[in-house]
């Protein structure tokens, strides 16, 4: 028989969750496999992406290969980054199928880090490197953050010395700045030119997310009224910053932004460290000055096949944009 593609529904939950488990060769216990997540991920509401999440190969009635989608569009222009992507060893070819299938259905797709496999074969496929993701962190309760790392070695005694020394530095902010303060908000408070890419829809899908404890949207106001918003949610113990918007783009309006995002965060009981991410040569100093420390950076691979892609000149992938701000091992992995 033919291979056919359809979008799944949330009654294929156990057949693709069992699919996914013997393809990436894990337990059942997974996180990535857990229903709750997984029912979130593909069939939960989403009023700003109402299509189908995910999308099933079959051949004989069984799954060949899977894919989720994870969208971000601008205006009417439709990407995806591919999420869960797999193919059976019996059908090595369906993977190139339904990125074909994917390639055909949407404007654009994305592809952020990735495993070794993934950074190799995706320039086979038409994808160029467009850029990389930076990543930082900083701790904010380094004693208890040492008493649950997940690195026990002789190197504790000095990491928890840099990271006490790390975790006082760097979160105040001078000037008119100063006066910015941030405070919880619905999304439905989003005013709406603020972040035109991201609206109100993606933050109340995102912050049901049920992989994240504590996850929350904050305003960003002065005298003037709001100038920004940011949101946060905390899996094992760190907190992640899924991004920043700001009217003010400026170096300064960035590094207000991420600090007030570090304090927001340093708040929730039983953090102990927060991550965050970003693109552009402005984005990572303005961290760096809110305290956060640079740790390296990820490939951000795109195939822009349509050309109608065209990224605003102040555009960031962050965390928030692709799985990396809600997955989990299961236990602390801690970034610095």
């Amino acid at each position: 028989m033919k291979s056919s593609l359809r979008p799944t529904t949330a009654a294929d939950l156990g057949a693709v969750r069992e699919f996914l488990r013997g393809v990436f060769n894990c337990g059942d216990d997974a996180p990535f496999l857990e229903p709750r997540l997984m029912a979130w991920k593909y069939w939960d509401r989403r009023d700003d992406e109402p299509g189908p999440r995910s999308y099933v190969m079959e051949r004989d009635d069984r799954i060949i290969a899977h894919t989720g989608v994870y969208p971000l569009r601008f205006g009417e222009v439709r990407g995806v980054q591919l999420i869960d992507w797999a193919s059976s060893k019996e059908h090595p070819g369906a993977g190139l199928a339904i990125l074909q299938k994917m390639d055909s259905m949407f404007d654009f797709i994305y592809s952020i880090g990735g495993s070794e496999m993934t950074r190799s074969i995706l320039p086979a496929f038409g994808f160029v490197e467009w850029g990389n993701q930076w990543r930082a962190a900083v701790p904010v309760r380094p004693f208890r953050q040492m008493a649950t790392h997940q690195s026990r070695n002789w190197k504790l005694a000095p990491r928890l010395a840099r990271n006490f020394a790390w975790s006082r530095a760097g979160a105040e902010v001078g000037g008119d700045y100063a006066k910015w303060k941030s405070a919880k908000i619905r999304p439905d408070e989003l005013p709406g030119e603020l972040c035109p890419i991201r609206s109100a829809g993606f933050f109340e899908y995102l912050l049901r997310c049920p992989g994240l404890s504590n996850a929350g949207l904050y305003g960003v106001r002065n005298e003037h009224g709001v100038q920004g918003h940011f949101a946060l949610g905390e899996t094992q113990r760190q907190v992640r910053v899924a991004g920043v918007w700001i009217r003010d783009a400026s170096d300064d309006g960035l590094q207000t932004m991420y600090a007030l995002a570090r304090k927001a965060a340093a708040k929730i009981p039983g953090a102990c460290e927060v991550a965050l991410a970003g693109t552009g040569d402005r984005s990572p100093q303005a961290a760096m000055k809110a305290g956060f420390r640079m740790l390296g950076s990820v490939p951000i691979y795109l195939r822009n096949r349509k050309g109608k892609l065209r990224l605003p000149a102040d555009f960031q992938f962050q965390l928030s944009d692709d799985d990396s701000f809600f997955l989990s091992s299961g236990a602390p992995d801690y970034w610095t």
